[in-house]
């Protein structure tokens, strides 16, 4: 009777996920920073969208660096987006000249040209 229970359990832990999500393919990135007039600040605000070929949400979140005009983003699963895409939008400053985006510690997007809209 042991010897079936350790083989319910030893099958069951098969089943649990010990890696991590491989990250998606990525298949259009964009940024933008909106200098719009409008109420508030007008120093502008970043809005960074990556699209992936994936029906899962994921989510980018900022990675301190010491590179001047540089902004890391990390995608991770998860989040608030739309299944598909990811999102991060910044009104600190300064604000980048390029975005790169990481996955799993590895860079998936580089963002070269950040469109200023006025």
């Amino acid at each position: 009777m042991l010897a079936v229970a350790s083989g319910f359990i030893l099958t069951g832990c098969a089943w649990l996920p010990f890696g991590e999500t491989a990250c998606p393919e990525i298949t259009d990135t964009s940024a933008w920073i909106n200098r719009m007039p409008g109420p508030g600040q007008s120093g502008g605000k970043l809005h960074v969208v990556v699209r992936v070929a994936d029906e899962q949400s994921w989510r980018l979140g900022s990675v301190p660096t010491e590179g001047e005009g540089l902004l890391i983003l990390n995608l991770t699963e998860g989040g608030p987006s739309v299944p598909g895409t990811a999102a991060y939008q910044q009104s600190r400053k300064p604000l980048p000249q390029r975005v790169k985006i990481e996955c799993h510690g590895k860079t998936v997007a580089f963002i070269d040209k950040i469109t200023v809209a006025y």
